[in-house]
């Protein structure tokens, strides 16, 4: 019989990195899948996306009208990148396969974490002027400081797959004590959520400091949590990685980042790429510093 590993196993922590690799840039299509539900919900049409990693990413849409993203009709192509990727992350955590495998596990858990990381702590920071419910305070004329709500309910979501993971983590060691929890709960979570700030920096030339605190607003509520509780071991044996399903692993995650790449990539003068399978109204949202590639089959 094979002895199940540990959480601070080097299998697993590959596996768990390996599906964190694939989760973060997917958190940035959930966030613009958000905002393009939101805002077929307000009577837009969708006809494109940009996923950046250095601005906030967006569901390019025709607007029924000029003046449309002042109308209340609007507040779900304001807010949809930030709730549907919420409600996302509550959903894994309450709805999580009745999986034996290590790696589904691993990539419940990372999936949701990254949402909320990215798509519920970043992204509302990324851009001072430009980001989502930054501009919906503006038009309504609330405080710009209120944006800062959204890091702290996300740190909320945030427990949930950090007490999943703390669950797996005691399934051999029910003594699981403070300093290994912390040490377990900053391997797999908070490693994954710098890395994502290391590589943005890279590929953007700097770094937001509004962004980067917010996303360490999660992050110090999971090791807090990891300090504080002691939750009950995952019932359920599970089946160590396997060589079939880690490769099919590496390769979503490999599909994830190519998409991202290609609609989201840098380009020269400051510029992002983005994808339209929809031609452009007058009213469309395309941002000066998108420049869309028009698939064949646009229409």
């Amino acid at each position: 019989m094979r002895t199940e590993p540990g959480m601070g196993a080097p299998s697993l922590i590959f596996v768990s990195w390996l599906a964190a690799a694939g989760a973060f840039p997917f958190a940035l299509v959930t966030a613009a899948g958000g905002q393009g539900l939101g805002a077929l919900v307000g009577g837009c049409s969708w006809i494109g996306i940009s996923l950046p990693m250095d601005h906030q990413p967006w569901a390019l849409v025709n607007q029924p009208v000029l003046n449309y993203a002042s109308q209340p009709a609007a507040i779900g192509y304001w807010w949809g990148s930030w709730l549907v990727p919420m409600l996302f992350a509550v959903a894994l955590g309450m709805l999580r396969p009745r999986s034996r495998s290590w790696t589904v596990e691993l990539v419940t858990v990372q999936a949701a974490w990254a949402v909320v990381v990215v798509a519920g702590a970043w992204l509302p920071l990324l851009d001072a002027d430009g980001g989502h419910i930054v501009r919906w305070l503006a038009l309504n004329r609330l405080p710009a400081a209120a944006v800062w709500a959204a890091p702290l309910a996300a740190a909320a979501v945030g427990l949930v797959p950090a007490i999943q993971l703390l669950e797996l983590a005691r399934r051999q060691r029910s003594d699981l004590g403070r300093a290994r929890r912390t040490a377990l709960v900053t391997i797999h979570l908070a490693v994954p959520a710098v890395l994502w700030v290391g590589v943005t920096a890279a590929v953007a030339g700097g770094l937001s400091v509004r962004a980067v605190t917010g996303l360490g607003v999660p992050v110090a509520a999971v090791v807090a949590l990891a300090w504080l509780r002691f939750p009950s071991p995952h019932v359920r044996r599970l089946q160590p990685p396997t060589a079939r399903g880690v490769a099919a692993l590496a390769v979503g995650v490999g599909l994830v980042i190519a998409v991202v790449w290609l609609t989201g990539r840098p380009l020269a003068d400051g510029r992002s790429a983005g994808l339209l399978w929809g031609k452009p109204s007058a009213f469309n949202n395309i941002r000066t510093w998108i420049d869309p590639l028009p698939v064949p089959f646009a229409f």
